[in-house]
């Protein structure tokens, strides 16, 4: 195969056709217009060139997951030259998996050999590149929005490996992304944009791209080059029925090579119940709770059920008690407690001590003396843009003050309302105890005064003793104990590790999403049986006893993009939202025994806001987003169609269908069962609908529908969206 790796190629309007043929559509014609909207580039825009680059080999074997930060491939020389401190105007692009032989022609590779799960690609400038995070990394904002509804498995940082700042430079327009219709349907779904819009980027320079392949590809001679699909060996927890057209491993079932392991959660209560779905053994109690002793087993209505401990004893109630955690007969309403943490990587520690009857709080900090050093109560993350106390060091006067913090920014300094009982220093650690009302007539500041369980917590350390962006942070759980009242030990739900990665999900309840009421096997780890869990890189999807087949099979990804001079277009910004909020994925159980096959129909439901499917910079003082590409994304072969709503007036906004391939041989990417999915489209040109204006407050409601004759695992649905922030 020849080295190269990106081929730059200029047309005029009438000069080219379309990387991939006539193959495109989109949802939502005007048909009140004679004229259709063209989806062929060259027919868009008389001004519109491309150039074209390929991702580096990719080289699989039967069953294997390739799914990697691939190496930067440079832009073409005539692109960097032209665009060196200049914008490009991103217009669109086509995708697809090539073979390339020995003269340099392509041929694509049938997606029943090579199963494209999804790619996020990028274009960007020399500022940063990509650095691998840690595989137990956790990162409470990460809700799957920058890898397909999976944790980032990398990030664009600056080399010093402190900071990730693919967010700001997507923001800052020196690196695009593209994840539209990236999964099967990659090949036959649109990804242009039509006049006056466009993805606009500084400098550009590199190419990048993190794929999900998984090889499907029939080993035996027998079958080896026939583009129909012929089933390989499968594990035994494969969903993909006998007669399937379709592979189970692209549904990344859990095999017998995949090891779990479990930890409990767990959280005490010092106001209302436990979850009585979440019951605690008498095994778990004396395990679980501060006092290591055997809990005093009991019958009694006036302590409440399961596990709960006070003033060092442990009960473990068997009785179905109505008494409430925080209660001990002569008390109601909220405790008086007390609550600590000690940060291990920040070195922070924290306690508090509250009393209801004066409603005063008492607060102790420990931190380093010559840093500046804080305490976040009520988050895990500054996109909560929590209250906090910070200490400043020796240098800087050691001042203790309140602050808001904002989203990613320092915030606003807060009207003081502690008062500093000691700022002490003992060693190289520096202690301040301060109090304050408990309850403060403020949303800005934390209300000690309703603490029910445990408080999530954030600390930081600085670089400096002034206050200023920080040098290391984590999160913490404060811990909570009643005074001299029942604190309730309760099962918080479970987590654990496959394969040594933490499983991360963060299904939500209604009204923003169902999965929870739905009990959806994919939130919990003791329930998970297949998707991007079981699915890591180069991990092989057959069970132990099984033999991976010989073969290599070696391609790449190419990519055609679409581009003008930068002129008047309209700054293309991203949203997305995922119907299955926020697990990234989730399981289609099989339909009851019996059930006539057309209503064997599976749905989920998500609502929303627009405000939550953007970077939050972007709203400020705007009025709200202005919708120009809607792309959902699923999964072959179980996927019908996903509907997004705008829930304040009842209006469909996009209805997409799922056309699955009739298996065709004379027509592109056709392949039996295998989906292509066509985008919702708005603008000025002929044979679109206006663009959709959407106030940040508007009301969103997602619908997604699946077959169900069969189990499927790791289905999707995403919302993949464009469009432009109304000033």
């Amino acid at each position: 195969m020849p080295p190269v790796l990106n081929i730059l190629t200029r047309f005029v309007a009438s000069g080219f056709n379309n990387m991939n043929g006539d193959v495109y559509g989109i949802s939502n014609p005007n048909y009140t217009d004679p004229v259709s909207f063209p989806t062929t580039y060259s027919q868009i825009n008389s001004e519109t060139e491309f150039f074209e680059v390929y991702s580096p080999e990719i080289t699989s074997k039967y069953a294997m997951v390739y799914w990697t930060m691939m190496p930067p491939v440079p832009l073409p020389k005539e692109i960097v030259s032209r665009f060196d401190n200049k914008k490009i105007a991103i217009v669109g692009y086509e995708v697809d998996q090539v073979f390339t032989d020995t003269n340099g022609v392509d041929s694509s590779v049938p997606i029943t050999w090579a199963y494209n799960h999804h790619y996020e690609a990028y274009l960007r400038n020399g500022e940063n590149s990509f650095e691998k995070i840690g595989e137990n990394k956790f990162n409470s904002n990460d809700l799957g929005q920058y890898n397909h509804g999976a944790r980032k498995l990398f990030k664009l940082g600056n080399g010093t490996g402190t900071s990730d700042n693919l967010s700001n430079e997507l923001f800052n327009d020196n690196a695009l992304y593209f994840s539209e219709g990236n999964g099967g349907e990659f090949r036959a779904s649109f990804h242009g944009y039509p006049n006056g819009y466009a993805q606009l980027l500084n400098s550009p320079k590199y190419f990048n791209i993190q794929p999900m392949q998984i090889d499907t590809r029939n080993r035996n001679p027998k079958y080896i080059n026939d583009t129909n699909f012929h089933p390989g060996i499968m594990p035994m927890n494969s969903a993909a029925p006998e007669n399937a057209q379709y592979s189970g491993l692209l549904e990344c079932p859990c095999t017998t090579r995949i090891k779990k392991t479990i930890h409990y959660n767990y959280q005490y209560r010092i106001f209302g119940e436990c979850d009585g779905d979440n019951r605690i053994s008498q095994e778990e109690c004396q395990k679980l709770s501060p006092y290591n002793n055997t809990p005093k087993v009991v019958s009694n209505n006036n302590i409440p059920r399961d596990c709960s401990f006070i003033n060092g004893v442990n009960y473990y109630n068997t009785y179905n008690s109505t008494a409430s955690c925080g209660n001990n007969s002569t008390s109601t309403g909220y405790t008086s407690f007390y609550a600590t943490f000690n940060d291990t990587t920040t070195n922070v520690s924290s306690s508090i001590y509250y009393n209801k009857l004066t409603d005063i709080v008492e607060i102790s900090l420990f931190g380093p003396s010559e840093l500046w050093y804080g305490v976040a109560f009520g988050a895990t993350s500054m996109a909560d843009e929590p209250y906090t106390i910070v200490v400043e060091g020796t240098s800087a006067g050691n001042s203790v003050f309140e602050q808001k913090l904002g989203n990613h920014a320092p915030g606003i300094r807060l009207k003081k309302t502690i008062s500093i009982i000691s700022n002490e220093l003992e060693g190289n650690t520096r202690k301040v105890v301060v109090s304050r009302r408990g309850y403060l007539n403020s949303q800005d500041y934390f209300n000690f005064t309703s603490v029910s369980t445990d408080i999530n917590t954030m600390s930081a350390v600085g670089s400096s003793a002034s206050f200023s962006y920080h040098k290391s942070k984590s999160t913490e759980i404060m811990r909570i104990n009643g005074i001299n009242d029942y604190t309730c030990v309760c099962n918080d739900g479970k987590i654990g590790k496959i394969n040594g990665i933490r499983f991360q999900k963060n299904c939500m309840p209604e009204p923003r999403g169902d999965l929870v009421r739905q009990k959806n096997p994919t939130c919990n780890i003791e329930t998970y049986q297949g998707g991007q869990s079981c699915c890591h890189h180069k991990w092989i999807l057959l069970d132990e006893n099984q033999t991976q087949p010989e073969g290599d099979m070696t391609y790449r990804l190419k990519f055609r993009f679409y581009f003008q001079n930068y002129t008047t277009q309209k700054r293309m910004v991203r949203a997305y939202y995922q119907t299955e909020a926020y697990s990234g994925e989730y399981d289609v159980p099989k339909c009851l025994p019996g059930t006539p096959p057309e209503e064997c129909i599976h749905s989920i439901t998500a609502r929303w806001q627009v405000k939550d499917m953007v970077d939050h910079r972007y709203i400020g003082n705007s009025k709200g987003f202005e919708l120009i590409y809607a792309g959902p994304h699923c999964h072959a072969p179980m996927c019908i169609d996903v509907e997004l709503y705008n829930s304040d007036t009842g209006d469909l906004i996009c209805h997409v269908d799922s056309i699955r391939g009739k298996g065709n041989s004379s027509v592109g990417y056709d392949e039996k069962d295998y989906i292509k999915l066509n985008p919702c489209l708005w603008g000025q040109d002929r044979g679109l609908l206006n663009p959709q204006f959407l106030r940040w407050d508007t009301n969103l409601t997602s619908i997604k529908r699946c077959n169900s004759t069969n189990l499927h695992y790791g289905e999707m649905a995403s919302w993949q969206m464009r469009g432009i922030v109304i000033e």
